[in-house]
C-alpha cells in the first residue's frame, strides 16, 4: 500500500510538472502573438563611446534603416526581419556588429558597434587608408578625418597581407596604442615612416630631428631613453642640434649632430647632470 501511494505521488508530481510546462509554452506562444500583433513605437540607436566613430553616425544609420524599411514607425512588428536587417547593416564597412530587438514598449533598439580606426597607413606605392584593431583596411571618408597616428611609406599595398605584412601590421598596432596611452608622445609624434631599412622613424612636431625606433619592440623603454634625452639633452643643447637621434641600442642613445658627429650616449651619463653630454664614442 505504501509503495503504491509513493507511486502515485510521483505520478502527480510528474503530471503537475508537465501541466506547468505546456501551460508555460501555451503563454509564452501567446505572448509572442500578442507582441507580434503590435505596431513599432519608435527607434533608439546607440552608436556607443568611441573616440572615432563619427564615419557611420545616427544619420546614417536611419538612412540605411529606411533603405531596408520606409516604413518603420506604425510597422507591425511581425514584419520585421531584424537578423536580416543585422546582417545588411554589418555590410557597411564602419560597423562591426549590430543588434537589433525590441524593447517592452515597443521601440526598436538599434545597437551598433562601430570599427574604430587605430592608425592612417599610407603604403609605398601612395595608396592611404585606416586600418582598425583587427587590421581591417578601412576607406577615407570625405567628411571626417581620424585622429590617429599617421604611418608612411608601409609596405601594405598587397591586397591580400601575408606573413610579413603582419609583422609590420603588428608592429603598427603596438606603435600606435603606445603612442595613443601617452599624450605627450601624441602631441609630439608628427608621423611615423618605415624606412627601406625596415625600422620604424619618428618625425616630431617640435624639432627638426629624425628619432630612430627600430622596430615595435621594448617601446616603453625607447621612449623612456627618448625623454631622458629630450629633458637632459636638447632642453640644454637646443632641438635642432641633433639630425638624428637613435634609440634602439641598449643602453643607451645614439644621436648625430648637425655637424655629422656621432655620439653615443649612455644613460648614466645622460643622467649625469654635470656632464649630461658626456660621450662614450665620438668620431666624425
Amino acid at each position: 500500500m505504501k509503495l503504491n501511494r509513493k507511486k502515485i505521488g510521483r505520478f502527480i508530481a510528474a503530471t503537475l510538472w508537465v501541466a506547468a510546462g505546456i501551460c508555460l509554452v501555451v503563454f509564452l506562444i501567446a505572448a509572442m502573438r500578442k507582441r507580434d500583433d503590435k505596431t513599432c513605437a519608435g527607434i533608439n540607436i546607440d552608436t556607443g563611446d568611441v573616440k572615432n566613430n563619427l564615419f557611420a553616425d545616427k544619420n546614417d544609420i536611419t538612412g540605411m534603416l529606411t533603405h531596408m524599411s520606409p516604413v518603420i514607425k506604425g510597422k507591425a512588428i511581425k514584419d520585421f526581419d531584424l537578423q536580416q536587417m543585422e546582417k545588411t547593416l554589418e555590410h557597411n564597412m564602419w560597423i562591426k556588429d549590430a543588434e537589433l530587438f525590441f524593447d517592452n514598449n515597443e521601440i526598436l533598439q538599434v545597437k551598433i558597434k562601430e570599427r574604430e580606426p587605430m592608425a592612417r597607413i599610407f603604403t609605398a606605392a601612395g595608396k592611404s587608408f585606416y586600418i582598425d584593431k583587427d587590421w581591417m583596411r578601412l576607406p577615407l571618408s570625405t567628411r571626417f578625418s581620424a585622429r590617429v597616428p599617421v604611418f608612411t611609406n608601409c609596405p601594405l599595398d598587397k591586397t591580400k597581407w601575408n606573413a610579413a605584412d603582419s609583422t609590420v601590421l603588428s608592429q603598427i598596432q603596438s606603435i600606435s596604442e603606445f603612442l595613443e596611452k601617452n599624450s605627450f608622445w601624441t602631441a609630439q609624434v608628427e608621423q611615423v615612416n618605415y624606412s627601406d631599412k625596415k625600422q620604424f622613424e619618428l618625425y616630431p612636431k617640435i624639432g627638426e630631428h629624425k628619432i630612430v625606433l627600430g622596430n615595435g619592440a621594448d617601446l616603453d623603454v625607447k621612449f623612456r631613453k627618448l625623454y631622458i634625452f629630450y629633458k637632459e639633452v636638447l632642453a640644454k643643447t637646443g632641438w635642432n642640434t641633433y639630425a638624428s637621434i637613435d634609440v634602439q641600442y641598449k643602453g643607451q642613445v645614439v644621436a648625430i649632430r648637425r655637424d655629422a658627429k656621432k655620439s653615443a650616449i649612455t644613460l648614466n651619463d645622460i643622467n649625469n647632470t654635470n656632464n649630461p653630454t658626456q660621450q662614450i664614442n665620438d668620431h666624425e
